[in-house]
């Protein structure tokens, strides 16, 4: 037998090894076929979204933003194979010419003024991109100054500008100049220092984490043009220190990351564990042959359920795979009652074959039992349409019928084998049988009082189960998945930074019209909801006020066209004029400042300063100082060049890109609509999603998404807990047959959930999508540690708490807890909570089986 089943588990191992395939799409999760999933595969059929990796490039000043992100789209571009499409969401020729009709009249205006005021600014340097023309340029505007034909107040702003930034530099400190912020007279919008590429990449959806590849192309790519990326920073600022921070979000690095954390610690947290459950094993058996015996066959079933997973479904998903320590848990609790059982027996007989057989004759009916309730507890969730769960359940029922036989056919032929000797236990004054002593007068107390005082103990359970069932309304489900994820990992970090804007946060509903009429007629109804921000349609991409716009910026046409695009440009100066030029700089400066007072005055005079320490100072100083302030000079001539280009935009003029993004050819129309206020708070959520869903019925999007796939988790955490209710009720039926012992043995596992609920609203924990798991493992532990002391109480078994089985029981739980709590340890929030939610739950299983069902099974039945 041992041969057969070690054969068995051989080629199963095999079987899985050469087959294994791992699906980590979390699309596949949710079945297809239900409503709102049709209704987003007509969404995405029209306008699909094949985006998956956004890349963020935030830049010290505007200029250094636009360089490096339309550098990296260049260098992104060139690796078609692994990057087919690479896009600018808010950038490129189009958007660099026309974006600023998107702004207000006013501001159109204001921004021509000052471009019309810095003009004799921005052409000297214009026709001479160097530190020497920036020295010049100001020396010829400080000489209307000390002709009294202008005052220094009006060049403070650049004077003082240029005097911080050489101190700076003086100091060694991270110094970057922005033209764009000089000319303006202030500091930059924030949305002028990020840009966004919209990056799809191949994936690879066989792997645990399907876009590394990407992901690592990118940062490479950012690293070899000098840029700082955030990978590995926790998703810190990584620019604190670096000009240009590239960092990566989107579905693909979020999927990423996700799976990576969960993998993180896996070594600490798998060597706990193990140890862990070594330590119970231990405890409970005291045999390390016996130990042997457990965990082989605890890996061969292990094995035989892989294969059996594989032959069904071919590839696991990220749920099904976690039938790995669901199996273990359980099938070494069974490995552990059949154990404990024989260990007692060895004490009525030196027969090791005798006490083999009266281990099987006493466990074996309540392991089938067991084994047959907790496969019906698993297969409950094969129907559902949580279909990764469904996976679960099938792979894990199957299980467990496979641990069952296991138990009682390969164990007994290992322990036969390895014939482990009878547990002496030592002297009487060992540590081990002082504590067996210990253990028992413990539990003979227990037992003692409890069967003492069972009105008390079952009164008192059955209060504080009402309290838990009157909190029940205060438990939580957290639908949000980014509430699952490490807040300070790249992707999660700077998909939470990208929230707080309306205008790129990804949580909107999007709804599709047959035509753009209908579109913009329903966009208009939509905009009276207090609950929304704002409602796009094409139309809205067609600026407003354009003639005043264009009539503004033709006039600064007409005057910086050729300031800002010379004829022709000095050549590269010597180093020589340079210094001289700053010497002339500095003594114009002064001459300049003595003609005024106050801030300007004293800003001047520092320059000068600056400006004379660098003409007498080293060569390399001068570059570095030149490399500073010039560097970002030839990108904002460039966008004003642009800005002042502008054409009027119309439905044919823009890009067939954005077009099509809004309309498809036969007619159908986007709408997207905007939430207002947090939208990455879930009331937010929730009140946005309630007064759209009465205007919009057919609205997609990620809000929806998320929402409905919790409902869909929920639904059928509730229908398996229906079925898999009916299902082993009628099972106990079947094998009790008393109406009194099935309750018995159902009211503590309503109990432990209760419980265990109940818990998770006094210390604030939510479910959610990872800890929800660990609900079946709690049913499947609780429905067979309540029909092991039933079947034993109705064979007449008495003070169950001082007997093999409870000794059984208890190790049983705490190998599972310990085992499984390490996952507490994970650095991955819901991974951790699962942990948290298994070690609270197999604790009250603990207390419901060792204090309340003995409580209400009271003295043995004649047998």
């Amino acid at each position: 037998m041992a041969a057969l089943g070690l054969a068995l588990g051989a080629a199963a191992g095999v079987f899985a090894a050469t087959h294994f395939a791992m699906n980590t799409q979390t699309d596949a999760l949710i079945s297809a076929k239900l409503p709102w999933r049709l209704r987003e595969a007509v969404y995405d059929k029209a306008f699909p979204q094949p985006d998956s990796i956004v890349v963020v490039v935030d830049g010290k000043t505007p200029e250094l933003a636009e360089a490096a992100a339309a550098a990296l789209t260049d260098r992104l571009s060139a690796n078609a194979k692994l990057f087919p499409r690479v896009r600018r969401a808010d950038g490129g020729p189009f958007w660099g010419r026309e974006g600023i009709l998107y702004a207000g009249a006013a501001d159109v205006q204001d921004r021509m003024q000052t471009l019309i005021q810095a003009q004799p600014f921005l052409g000297p340097v214009a026709a001479d991109p160097s530190l020497r023309g920036v020295a010049s340029t100001l020396s010829t505007a400080l000489t209307g100054v000390t002709t009294g034909q202008a005052k220094l107040d009006d060049l403070h702003k650049p004077i003082a500008r240029l005097a911080d930034t050489l101190e700076s530099l003086k100091a060694g400190k991270p110094t970057w100049f922005s033209w764009q912020a000089m000319v303006a007279g202030g500091a930059p919008d924030p949305r002028e220092l990020r840009r966004l590429i919209l990056v799809t990449p191949k994936l690879d959806y066989s792997a645990l984490e399907a876009g590394s590849d990407a992901s690592d192309a990118i940062r490479a790519a950012a690293k070899s043009l000098g840029y700082a990326t955030a990978h590995g920073a926790g998703g810190a600022d990584c620019a604190k220190d670096a000009g240009v921070c590239v960092r990566l979000t989107g579905p693909t690095p979020l999927a990423d990351e996700e799976f990576g954390s969960l993998a993180e610690h896996g070594e600490i947290i798998g060597a706990v564990s193990l140890s862990a459950i070594l330590l119970m094993l231990w405890l409970a058996l005291r045999s390390p042959r016996l130990m042997a015996s457990v965990l082989v066959t605890t890996f061969v079933g292990l094995t035989l359920a892989a294969a059996i997973g594989l032959a069904i479904f071919h590839t696991f998903n990220v749920i099904s795979v976690a039938f790995i320590p669901l199996f273990v848990g359980l099938g070494i609790d069974f490995g552990i009652q059949f154990s404990v059982r024989f260990r007692a027996e060895q004490m009525a007989t030196t027969d090791r074959r005798a006490a083999l057989r009266g281990a099987g004759g006493a466990m074996g009916g309540a392991l089938g039992v067991a084994a047959t309730a907790i496969a019906m507890g698993f297969l409950a969730f094969a129907p559902t349409d949580y279909l990764g769960l469904s996976q679960l359940g099938w792979i894990a029922g199957l299980g467990m019928l496979v641990a069952f036989v296991l138990s009682l056919t390969l164990l007994p032929a290992l322990i036969q084998i390895s014939a482990p000797p009878p547990a002496t236990g030592g002297s009487e004054d060992s540590p081990v049988r002082r504590l067996d002593h210990w253990a028992t007068r413990t539990a003979t107390r227990i037992d003692g009082w409890v069967l003492r005082h069972r009105l008390l103990v079952v009164g008192t359970s059955v209060g504080v189960a009402a309290l838990s069932a009157a909190s029940m309304p205060l438990l939580r489900f957290d639908f949000n998945p980014i509430h699952l994820r490490n807040p300070h990992s790249e992707s999660v970090a700077t998909l939470l930074d990208l929230i707080k804007d309306p205008d790129q946060t990804p949580n909107t509903l999007e709804v599709v019209r047959p035509s753009l009429a209908a579109a913009d007629a329903l966009a208009a109804r939509l905009r009276t909801i207090p609950q929304v921000s704002d409602v796009r349609t094409l139309s809205s991409l067609i600026p407003k006020d354009q003639d005043a716009k264009l009539a503004a910026i033709r006039d600064a046409a007409n005057l910086l066209a050729f300031t800002i695009d010379p004829v022709v440009t000095a050549p590269a100066p010597t180093d020589a004029e340079t210094a001289s030029a700053l010497a002339q700089a500095a003594v114009d400066l002064r001459a300049a400042a003595a003609t005024a007072t106050g801030p300007a005055a004293a800003d001047a005079r520092r320059l000068a300063a600056d400006f004379d320490a660098l003409a007498r100072g080293p060569a390399p100083a001068r570059a570095k100082a030149a490399a500073v302030i010039t560097e970002g000079l030839p990108t904002m001539l460039s966008q004003v060049s642009a800005v002042l280009s502008a054409e009027p935009v119309t439905m044919q003029s823009l890009p067939p890109d954005v077009v099509r993004d809004w309309l498809v050819p036969d007619g159908q129309a986007r709408i997207s609509i905007v939430p207002k206020g947090d939208s990455n708070d879930n009331a937010v959520l929730k009140r946005f999603m309630a007064a759209v869903l009465p205007v919009a019925p057919d609205a997609v999007g990620t809000p929806f998404d998320v929402k409905n796939s919790g409902d869909t988790v929920v639904k059928a955490f509730i229908q398996a807990g229906v079925y898999s209710f009916i299902a082993i009720t009628a099972l106990l039926f079947l094998v009790l047959r008393r109406v009194r012992d099935v309750a018995i043995t159902m009211a503590p596992i309503v109990l432990t959930g209760l419980l265990t609920l109940g818990s998770c609203v006094v210390v604030g924990q939510a479910l959610n999508f990872a800890n929800i798991i660990a609900l079946p493992l709690l049913f499947g532990i609780g429905v067979a540690f309540h029909i092991y002391f039933v079947m034993s109480w109705r064979s007449g078994g008495s003070h169950l708490l001082t007997s093999s089985l409870a000794r059984a029981v208890f190790f049983s739980a705490l190998t599972t807890a310990t085992g499984f709590g390490a996952l507490w340890m994970s650095s991955h929030p819901g991974t951790a909570s699962m942990g948290m939610l298994l070690m609270v739950s197999l604790i009250w299983t603990l207390v419901s089986a060792l204090i309340f069902q003995p409580a209400l099974m009271g003295h043995p039945r004649d047998h």
